[in-house]
C-alpha cells in the first residue's frame, strides 16, 4: 500500500516538473530584438513572438518582410487593429507590397470601424450623421457590394463542341416528346348533330271580312 502510495507521489511529482518545464520552453525574445522591434515587447502570444523571433534570426534575413507581413495579421487575429496597422504603415514606408498587407489593412480597419459603430448605437445611442459619417459608410457599403466574391465555377464543365451537340440533340428530344404528347392529349372534335327543322309558320288569317263583297 505504501509502495503504491509512494508511486503516486512520484508520478505527480514528475507530471509537475514536466509542466513547469514546458512553461519554461515559453519563446523568449532577446533585448537586441525587442529594440529592433519595439512592438513586440510586452507580447504574450506564442505565434505572435515565434514570428518575431524568425524575424530577428539572421538566417531569414530574405524573409523578414513576409515574416512582418505574417505577424501583422497575427496582431490583427488578436484583436491588436491598431498595432496591425502601425506594423502594416512601416513597411509601407519600406515600399514593402502585397495581398497580405491589403487583407491586413481591410480587415483591420472594418474591425475598429464596427467597434466605433457598435460605440456609437449602444453607449451613445445614435445615429451616423448625413453630412459626416454616413456618406463614407454608404461608399464603403456600395464599393463592398460591388466587390463581392464571384461564384465558384471550379464544378462546370468546359463548354465543348460536343458539348453543344449533345444539347442540340437534347433540346430536339424533348421538343419531339413534346410535340407527341400534345397529340395525343388533344381532344377529339365532336361530331355536330344536325338542326332540328323550324315549324312551319301558320297561315295568318285575313282580317278582311267574307260580307264585304256584298256591299
Amino acid at each position: 500500500m505504501r509502495k503504491s502510495i509512494v508511486f503516486s507521489v512520484i508520478l505527480v511529482g514528475l507530471t509537475f516538473l514536466n509542466s513547469a518545464h514546458a512553461n519554461d520552453e515559453s519563446i523568449k525574445l532577446k533585448k537586441s530584438c525587442i529594440r529592433d522591434y519595439p512592438q513586440a515587447a510586452g507580447q504574450t502570444d506564442q505565434a505572435l513572438l515565434s514570428l518575431y523571433a524568425q524575424v530577428c534570426d539572421k538566417k531569414n534575413a530574405d524573409r523578414k518582410n513576409d515574416l512582418l507581413a505574417q505577424a501583422a495579421m497575427r496582431f490583427h487575429q488578436i484583436g491588436q487593429n491598431m498595432n496591425a496597422l502601425y506594423l502594416v504603415n512601416q513597411l509601407k514606408q519600406q515600399n514593402v507590397r502585397g495581398n497580405l498587407l491589403t487583407d491586413v489593412t481591410f480587415l483591420s480597419s472594418v474591425a475598429i470601424a464596427n467597434a466605433s459603430l457598435k460605440d456609437m448605437r449602444n453607449t451613445e445611442m445614435r445615429f451616423l450623421t448625413e453630412d459626416t459619417t454616413y456618406p463614407p459608410a454608404k461608399e464603403l457599403a456600395d464599393a463592398i457590394k460591388s466587390a463581392v466574391p464571384a461564384p465558384d465555377t471550379s464544378n462546370l464543365k468546359p463548354i465543348t463542341d460536343e458539348s453543344l451537340r449533345n444539347k442540340a440533340r437534347a433540346q430536339r428530344v424533348a421538343a419531339t416528346s413534346s410535340a407527341k404528347r400534345s397529340t395525343r392529349s388533344a381532344p377529339k372534335p365532336k361530331a355536330s348533330s344536325p338542326a332540328p327543322a323550324k315549324a312551319a309558320a301558320p297561315a295568318s288569317k285575313s282580317s278582311a271580312s267574307p260580307f264585304d263583297s256584298l256591299k
